[in-house]
């Protein structure tokens, strides 16, 4: 069933700053899909990351039971430092629960995602 989930959208006021940390900070390369309402970046086995441009009036509001997405990577000391360097490194949560160390952390506008090392191959 894997190959039925496609991506995840996150919704964001600026696009703008949003694009740049997506695309510089946390290294998904450059967007496959890109104007000032919908960017789209893709990831690895054909999954996808959505930005959506929203207005205020029209974001939901987080609650209890808003997602978020987990994230993989080889280089985690790598974005971790460069999360540290533009002022978004706290780390609000790091736990063993799936067995390895994710860590949680929060984008420009607070949306929440994990980081999980990748393992050596």
């Amino acid at each position: 069933m894997r190959e039925n989930l496609f991506g995840v959208v996150i919704e964001v006021e600026n696009i703008v700053a949003a694009r740049a940390f997506y695309r510089d900070i946390l290294q998904l390369g450059d967007p496959v899909m890109d104007s000032n309402f919908w960017v789209e970046f893709r990831l690895p086995d054909g999954f996808s990351l959505f930005l959506k441009k929203v207005y205020s009036s029209k974001k939901h509001t987080r609650g209890k039971n808003s997602v978020s997405w987990i994230y993989r990577v080889k280089n985690i000391g790598e974005i971790i430092s460069r999360l540290e360097l533009y002022g978004y490194g706290e780390i609000y949560e790091k736990s063993e629960e799936m067995g390895e160390p994710v860590y949680m952390f929060k984008d420009p506008e607070g949306n929440v995602f994990h980081l999980v090392p990748s393992p050596e191959i």
